[in-house]
């Protein structure tokens, strides 16, 4: 009997061990949703390996990029505004003391060259006319002068002639035929003075002419009748109008122009400021971007530039570099690089504000370059995740050498070809500070 209780209570205890060894193994066995961690011998953590389950990958939308050797090209960034080109712009100024009396056009009016903008009432119009038509009359008087003269000269002439041949005859004396001869000298002259007469005239027109073509009267009336004080003023070229800064009753005069100085040639504002009316061609546009002098060398004639702006959300305008500016600010230290954009759809305006995105050259040498978004920081240091076998990455500790944004060159141990997780890489990130924290 006292067999029986020892022998059941040996197989008692025993089964109480069993148990217990049996909890805590179940205790310490990682759930399928677990990420393993494999520690090195060393304590680097960058060594550290993770292995994940196919769920795990999955859940993460973990994805690989390679390892690249490449130079980066840095992304620079600037701000400014649209302009007209200033070879695509046209002004009206006036040419004359008057006042406007009509204006036919306004902001954003597409207009033709020749098309009539604006009427200005001008005294100094009605006597350029009155000028013109002086000279006319004198130029008209001298030619009918000189065409007299002339006839003179063929009755002279004739005269003479006939003078000559009575002499010959016998029949008249030699005084008559030199007094004929003395007369056609005379006639011939006075041809000679109204030739100049003539001449003279003609100049005068002429200017009367220029003064009227300056006014903008290319062609004068055919009669006094047709005098008139109000002078229409012209669009000098197609396009759209862009400036305006004029109004009916406003007295206007030659001296209101400024006009802008050669440094002006890339500010179109410098150009159109004290116009009555600017028309512009904006089927392209330009944008002056202001580059300081440490980032001009990373710039060059044709790169490309991306455009964007509030106004048109989501989309991208592209365009280039067109010219290089030679005089830096003194006090920004700053230089004006012009780019062109294709505005052939008309969505961008003179004054829209403008984001450029310029792709600029790299001065760095060839190296490993990754993706940006395969690069996690922990505890101020960079790190990548790299692919060692199908459900394993290892954390690998890397320096970051520079970056364009999307793409980024680093140094450290790897290799070209080597596949590191992009997408998804702040998964493990976040399983890489648990298990720092974990150690602390």
């Amino acid at each position: 009997m006292q067999k029986n209780i020892s022998s059941l209570w040996l197989a008692l205890t025993y089964a109480l061990i069993l148990g217990a060894c049996q909890m805590q193994f179940q205790s310490i066995k990682p759930s399928e949703n677990a990420v393993v961690i494999e520690k090195p011998q060393t304590k680097n953590r960058g060594d550290d390996l993770y292995r994940l389950t196919e769920e795990q990958i999955k859940r993460a939308k973990l994805k690989t990029v390679p390892v690249e050797t490449n130079g980066i090209a840095q992304e620079l960034e600037f701000s400014s505004v649209i302009e007209a080109p200033f070879e695509e712009i046209g002004t009206v100024s006036p040419q004359m003391n008057g006042v406007v009396s009509r204006v036919l056009v306004d902001l954003g009016d597409h207009v033709r060259k020749g098309q009539v903008l604006l009427y200005v009432n001008s005294p100094d119009v009605a006597e350029a006319q009155s000028n013109y038509f002086d000279a006319l009359a004198k130029m008209t008087s001298a030619r009918a002068e000189m065409e007299l003269i002339k006839t003179r000269i063929d009755v002279a002439e004739k005269d003479r002639q006939r003078l000559k041949d009575l002499v010959d005859e016998g029949i008249s004396s030699k005084k008559d035929l030199e007094a004929s001869q003395g007369r056609y000298a005379a006639t011939r002259a006075e041809l000679v003075a109204a030739e100049a007469t003539y001449k003279a005239a003609q100049a005068q027109l002429a200017a009367a002419g220029v003064k009227l073509k300056a006014l903008g009267i290319t062609k004068p009336q055919s009669s006094p009748d047709g005098f008139t004080s109000e002078l229409p003023l012209l669009s000098p070229r197609d396009g759209i109008v862009i400036q305006r800064n004029v109004v009916a009753g406003q007295g206007v005069s030659p001296t209101m122009v400024n006009y802008p100085s050669s440094n002006a040639a890339n500010n179109a504002n410098a150009v159109t400021s004290h116009a009555l009316l600017s028309i512009a061609n904006l089927k392209k546009v330009w944008v002056m971007l202001e580059v300081p002098q440490s980032q001009i060398s990373y710039l060059d004639l044709d790169s490309l530039v991306k455009f964007e702006t509030e106004v048109a959300p989501g989309e991208v305008f592209w365009g280039k570099i067109t010219k290089m500016g030679q005089h830096y600010d003194p006090v920004s230290h700053c230089v004006q690089v012009r780019t062109e954009i294709d505005n052939s759809r008309g969505l961008l305006k003179p004054g829209m504000m403008i984001i450029a995105k310029v792709s600029a050259k790299s001065h760095n040498q060839a190296g490993l370059t990754v993706s940006s978004q395969a690069l996690q920081n922990i505890e101020g240091k960079d790190f990548v995740f790299v692919k060692t076998g199908e459900q394993t990455f290892a954390q690998i500790e890397v320096k970051r050498l520079g970056t364009n944004g999307a793409t980024s060159q680093i140094e450290g141990k790897l290799k070209p070809g080597a596949e590191v997780v992009g997408e998804g890489s702040f998964y493990l990130k976040t399983e890489a500070v648990k298990r720092a924290m974990g150690d602390g």
